[in-house]
């Protein structure tokens, strides 16, 4: 969302903000995975799947602001 978001404004620049809240989201994401990690309301395999996610997701997007400042 945050990222359909940025792609709307007028420059990288902006769109580069809009991915370091993606980036803050996905890590979110995963501290409330620990939360239920924690409760034992997921198990640790699914934890470790979601983990892996949220680690893919984030090199991606670390990829994506890398290429956007080298074109500012």
């Amino acid at each position: 969302m945050n990222i359909a978001e940025g792609s709307g404004k007028a420059s990288d620049k902006e769109l580069n903000h809009f991915i370091d809240i993606s980036i803050g989201s996905a890590y979110e994401t995963l501290a409330a995975v620990d939360v239920l990690l924690d409760n034992n309301l997921i198990e640790d395999k699914d934890y470790q799947q979601l983990f892996t996610l949220v680690d893919k997701i984030t090199n991606q997007l670390g990829g994506f602001k890398k290429h956007l400042r080298r074109r500012l």
